[in-house]
């Protein structure tokens, strides 16, 4: 995995801080948080340190289920999405670009399912990540 650009244990980032690392893809980062939160209930956001080996992400949670994760890059963003199975399968029908299909079919499947990293660093790509947030959170 990834390490996030905020790997102190002890400095836990905020907006400020990642609007000055992700530069122009902060942007892109907030209009995605805000999307899925505008469009979906019950959606929280938090920060958690999962180690030295990964840092710092963001993620954001709906009742109690990970929704998204989003790990801090220089320059842009890494977006992680865990996704079964069932969403495999109709992700696989949903009409994404075959780029995205290769990720997911790429992605190691395990019992929770595959993660799939999708490295955001334009606008086009939100589309393929809402459509698979609509697919994960239909199934």
């Amino acid at each position: 995995m990834v390490v996030s650009v905020f790997d102190d244990k002890m400095v836990m980032p905020n907006s400020s801080m990642v609007a000055a690392v992700l530069v122009d893809t902060y942007v892109i980062w907030d209009e995605l948080q805000s999307y899925v939160k505008a469009k979906y209930p019950n959606i929280t956001g938090e920060w958690k340190y999962y180690g030295k080996a990964s840092g710092w992400c963001f993620k954001l949670i709906s009742e109690k289920r990970n929704l998204l994760f989003f790990i801090p890059l220089k320059g842009c963003f890494r977006v992680r999405i865990i996704l079964g199975e069932k969403v495999v399968t109709c992700a696989e029908a949903a009409g994404l670009p075959d780029e995205v299909k290769e990720v997911i079919r790429a992605a190691t499947p395990y019992v929770e399912g595959r993660g799939v990293d999708i490295d955001v660093n334009r606008r086009e790509q939100l589309e393929s990540i809402k459509i698979l947030v609509k697919i994960k959170f239909e199934n």
